[in-house]
């Protein structure tokens, strides 16, 4: 049902897009998923499973600990799947505490790791994006980007007067919450002073967001006509701002917001909307909505207690007892 929902909220985007021309549009995207390259399923399947064990590895890294990757991977799962309904990435803080609880981290750190693999994933978008950018603006003709920063141009005004806005409560909130927030900053620290640890998790993460946008990427090929392979790196670009936008505004999942961004992007960027609108409707059904089963059937596996050693960074150093002298 969620599916659907997204998938008509990106057609009535598209229709927007289209200049009123409905019917031209809707047929246009008909035709096109009829054309669809269905073969590159299995292969957005397979980068599926990729993306949700590097969440794993991640997970791993921010809680100093070693677990057992499938287990864990499939716990990923079914943090995506909570995420789908409560969206902004709660379901997937709760999930994921919820799990390494259940290997034995103490609540409060557990809930406070799943908190800094949050904020750890956002920089290490920032840093992928950084690198993405330049292999795009040099990458094949350079179309795509030239119209994605003609229409990002116009934009930058009033985005910088909403964040400027939201920086205000934004501050009042850290101001008020501070003392709340001392648990993810005192875990944050700690992470610091684990290089080995907070390399993994930036490097897991950063990979979970560049394998969605090559499946992204390939969704789009698999459109005939709607893009090129030399457009490859712009397509992963035009996916993080997509996906980032999409995540600003409150819904389940990014529902239709997500879907809207990314048709709305790809039909700035000159793509035309139709085929657009069937690349993104086929990887959001493939990468977003089909992993739902898979999590609601693995669900027993996030509070399923299973015994494996601590890491000994995360265990306090106990000094050892004086010994006690016995009366003479």
């Amino acid at each position: 049902m969620w599916a659907v929902v997204g998938g008509l909220l990106a057609a009535g985007t598209g229709l927007v897009l289209s200049n009123g021309e409905a019917a031209a549009t809707v047929s246009g995207a008909a035709g096109a998923l009829a054309d669809v390259h269905w073969a590159v399923v299995p292969v957005l399947a397979v980068l599926v499973g990729v993306h949700f064990w590097f969440s794993a590895v991640a997970l791993g890294g921010a809680a100093g600990r070693r677990l057992p990757l499938l287990h864990a991977t499939m716990a990923q799962f079914t943090a995506a799947t909570a995420n789908r309904i409560t969206g902004g990435g709660v379901g997937t803080v709760a999930v994921n505490a919820r799990y390494l609880s259940a290997r034995g981290v103490p609540a409060s750190h557990a809930l406070t790791v799943a908190g800094v693999l949050q904020v750890g994933g956002a920089f290490a978008d920032l840093i992928l994006f950084a690198v993405m950018l330049p292999v795009a603006m040099t990458a094949g003709d350079g179309l795509l980007l030239a119209h994605l920063a003609e229409h990002l141009r116009d934009m930058a005004r009033p985005l910088l007067i909403v964040a400027a806005v939201a920086a205000i409560p934004a501050g009042a909130a850290v101001w008020l919450l501070r003392e709340k927030l001392s648990g993810p900053v005192t875990a944050g620290a700690r992470l610091l002073r684990r290089p080995r640890d907070l390399a993994v998790m930036l490097a897991a993460s950063a990979a979970t967001t560049l394998v969605m946008g090559v499946a992204f990427a390939l969704s789009m090929l698999a459109v005939p006509g709607a893009v090129s392979w030399d457009q490859f790196g712009t397509l992963i670009v035009v996916y993080m701002i997509g996906a980032a936008a999409g995540g600003v505004v409150p819904g389940p999942g990014g529902l239709g917001s997500t879907e809207a961004a990314l048709v709305a992007l790809l039909a700035a960027t000159g793509v035309e909307t139709a085929g657009a609108l069937s690349g993104v409707l086929v990887f959001r059904a493939v990468t977003h909505w089909a992993p739902v089963p898979i999590g609601l059937l693995a669900v027993a596996t996030v509070g399923n207690r299973r015994r494996i050693a601590p890491a000994s960074v995360e265990v306090p150093e106990q000094r050892p007892a004086k010994a006690v002298r016995s009366a003479a």
